[in-house]
């Protein structure tokens, strides 16, 4: 989860940067340069969000199959529980 932390941040900042670079050395008007800031903003944002449902959906299905494992581990723990019991 770390890694992906790391990645959306690395991502912030890039856009960040690309937008403050763009407004310095924009050749077009303050109105133009703004809407089209909002536009990339907006298609970055678009973007991020993309890939954050993608590394949630993606860490729910890990999560799903270490629950799953989890529950044979202790299926498995509960069997030879019993089969002990039965023993003694």
């Amino acid at each position: 989860m770390s890694s992906t932390g790391g990645i959306i941040a690395g991502l912030l900042a890039g856009c960040a940067i690309g937008v403050g670079l763009g407004v310095m050395y924009a050749p077009d008007k303050g109105e133009v340069t703004r809407k089209k800031v909002r536009t990339k903003a907006k298609e970055k944002m678009d973007e991020l969000d993309v890939a954050f449902d993608k590394s949630v959906t993606k860490m729910r299905k890990k999560m799903d199959e270490f629950i799953v494992e989890l529950e044979k581990k202790l299926e498995e723990f509960r069997k030879v529980e019993k089969e002990e019991e039965e023993l003694v």
